[in-house]
């Protein structure tokens, strides 16, 4: 399973279980990354914005998001 490093815990019912340790690289990030940059023009950002504003105040929900009440 490649490169990856196991704990033992302790389960809900009280098994022994195998979990997954920390995946993620040792150190420090070396800077800020600026959104922005990820996009090559305004339409690109407009358009991540407005999917990632969608989640929180938009009436359409899709699948797994839908609520059957309002939060």
């Amino acid at each position: 399973m490649g490169d990856y490093r196991y704990e033992e815990k302790t389960g809900f019912d009280g098994k022994k279980v195998k979990v997954l340790g920390p995946t993620y690289e040792e150190g420090k990030p070396e800077g800020k990354v600026d959104w922005e940059e990820k996009f090559e023009s305004t339409e690109g950002r407009l358009n991540y914005l407005k999917t990632a504003l969608r989640y929180w105040y938009s009436k359409d929900w899709f699948g797994s998001e839908k609520r059957k009440s309002e939060a």
